[in-house]
């Protein structure tokens, strides 16, 4: 698993048929989303080409392992589901305003500091379809 390759801010769609819906998977391993984990689909065939077996449910959060497709469950992928997901407590929405908690710099995975509750710019190299 690459934690450092997951951008789960871009469309949930399929980089091979462009579809996007409730049946699109995560790549843990390159960060590429993929539709299907059945014989026949994407998620399947990059699992086999590529031997990347990790795989996260993009609407669901559940984590499967391809091409046996059985389910993950693993405490140490938690950071994953709440980079997918994140949930916020009503005083830590509060807290966003407060000029002694925004001026904390946090870290990102790459290790560089950055002010929380700014958005950076993603590079979508080559992605004019």
């Amino acid at each position: 698993i690459n934690r450092t390759l997951l951008d789960f801010d871009f469309e949930h769609s399929c980089s091979i048929s462009l579809q996007s819906g409730p049946h699109v998977y995560g790549c843990l391993v390159c960060g590429k989303f993929f539709r299907g984990r059945g014989q026949h689909t994407p998620a399947y065939t990059h699992s086999v080409d590529t031997g990347h077996s990790v795989f996260i449910h993009l609407a669901k959060g559940t984590f499967h392992c391809l091409p046996d497709d059985y389910l993950i469950k693993d405490a140490s992928l938690k950071d994953i589901s709440n980079a997918l997901h994140p949930l916020y407590t009503a005083q830590e929405i509060r807290n966003l305003d407060d000029s002694e908690e925004t001026t904390g710099l946090a870290r990102d995975l790459f290790g560089r500091r950055y002010l929380p509750g700014f958005i950076g710019l993603n590079n979508l190299n080559q992605t004019d379809y």
